[in-house]
């Protein structure tokens, strides 16, 4: 596939206990850095941005790990966002789990269960504003599980809503009459529309890691919407939200 691609991390280093000057076995993976016996080269000990495995490197190895952890820090996104969600609310869900399981639920089935039922209601109501956040608490989840495509898959989602000014329509004034405007009818304000910085940071860290080039990011991006998002009204659809979103991703990398 073609497209423009993030500057991607590399699996530098030897993951099995072998000198990675002469890859002589080595009796034991080294407790910490130090000469080869065999060929007296210096081996490092080091992690890596790509996999945070512990690898063994050569010190020129080790000079580019630290380039990719530079690079690493100044995307930022480096840790999976957490779910924001209310803790009254998951001890309330946790409660009516433990009945419908018979067992006591893991905290991701709490958190998974109370992010699908909040996220309905406000779809139903069309208050695209909380559904964007529940969104949101979602991919995060996914991301915490260590799901990557799936995380991917939810944050971009979350960032079409906001290139469509998802909102909760206001449903009172001041003066308690009801509101009507053009987008209480299904959600959107396109002039509220925007990215946040936070989400597509941690785009940027996901697809670098699995050195996605743009036209799988785009491809994963519109199976995504198409089949989650595709019976709602926005005002703007894929293809017309995916230049500002790519230039954001891709001119990041």
């Amino acid at each position: 596939m073609g497209g423009r691609r993030i500057s991607a991390y590399s699996a530098i280093g030897r993951l099995e206990g072998v000198c990675p000057h002469c890859r002589a076995e080595l009796p034991a993976w080294p407790a910490r850095s130090g000469p080869c016996a065999r060929c007296g080269g210096e081996i490092l000990v080091r992690s890596r941005p790509l996999d945070r495995e512990r690898v063994l490197v050569t010190e020129a190895e080790a000079q580019a790990l630290e380039d990719q952890w530079a690079l690493y820090r100044e995307r930022g996104g480096c840790s999976p966002l957490r779910p924001l969600l209310n803790e009254d609310e998951l001890e309330a869900e946790r409660a009516q789990l433990r009945i419908r399981l018979g067992r006591e639920p893991s905290a991701f089935e709490v958190a998974a269960s109370l992010i699908s039922h909040r996220a309905f209601e406000h779809m139903r109501r069309l208050e695209l504003g909380g559904f964007r956040d529940f969104g949101l608490a979602r991919a995060s989840l996914l991301d915490q599980q260590g799901r990557a495509e799936e995380a991917l898959a939810g944050y971009l989602g979350v960032c079409f809503l906001d290139l469509n000014g998802a909102r909760n329509p206001p449903r009172q004034g001041a003066d308690g009459a009801t509101v009507r405007s053009a987008d209480a009818a299904n959600g959107f304000a396109p002039d509220q529309a925007f990215l946040a910085p936070p989400v597509i940071a941690r785009c940027v860290q996901i697809i670098a890691a699995l050195d996605h080039d743009e036209d799988a990011v785009r491809a994963c991006f519109n199976a995504f919407i198409e089949r989650h998002y595709r019976t709602l009204r926005a005002p703007r659809r894929p293809h017309e939200v995916w230049p500002d979103l790519g230039d954001a991703i891709f001119g990041a990398g």
